[in-house]
């Protein structure tokens, strides 16, 4: 209960990364797709966060478990050497739970195959050695993944404006759903 009632401060708290997502918007631009990556309570959170970049940026990103990662998604992880845009972008969620060791080696593994990280952490030391600038979110217990939310759709806001698209209104997608 205590971690619900504390969420709208997280939330709000989370707004201050604001021209952090502003950065990494900038970095997505131009590329093809991106994965994004989360375990645990994270996992529901990356696949919410692919479907937003997908609906408001038009940009291919596909949400997956980090232990999932080997099982095809590593064959479309391209290098700044061998991609024809670059170095594919990743998005972690590494939470400090019990899935932080998981996700921290998931980390670890797509970096050595030259992907782009980017994570999102409740702890800055879990992205010691993956990246200088993580994105640092409120740890609140169990929501905490929950609060990750909040800067991975502001990273898709940012990346529809610079693409010159409005989010609020998404092709080919009605705002409200209604069923015979």
């Amino acid at each position: 209960k205590e971690s619900l009632m504390r969420l709208p401060i997280c939330c709000g708290m989370a707004l201050k990364n604001r021209e952090q997502c502003r950065e990494v918007a900038q970095r997505l631009n131009g590329k093809e797709h991106c994965f994004v990556l989360g375990k645990g309570y994270g996992e529901a959170v990356a696949y919410e966060g692919a479907l937003k970049i997908k609906e408001m940026c038009y940009l291919h990103a596909e949400g997956y478990s980090g232990g999932a990662l080997k099982h095809g998604p590593f064959a479309l992880i391209e290098s700044d050497e061998n991609g024809k845009l670059g170095a594919t972008p990743i998005i972690m969620l590494i939470l400090d739970d019990c899935h932080a060791h998981h996700m921290r080696t998931a980390a670890e593994e797509v970096k050595a195959r030259g992907a782009e990280l980017i994570v999102i952490t409740d702890k800055k030391e879990l992205a010691d050695g993956l990246t200088s600038n993580p994105i640092v979110i409120p740890s609140n217990g169990p929501m905490t993944a929950l609060g990750a939310v909040m800067p991975i759709q502001l990273i898709a806001y940012e990346l529809a404006m610079l693409r010159g698209i409005n989010p609020d209104t998404p092709r080919n997608l009605a705002k409200a759903v209604t069923v015979d």
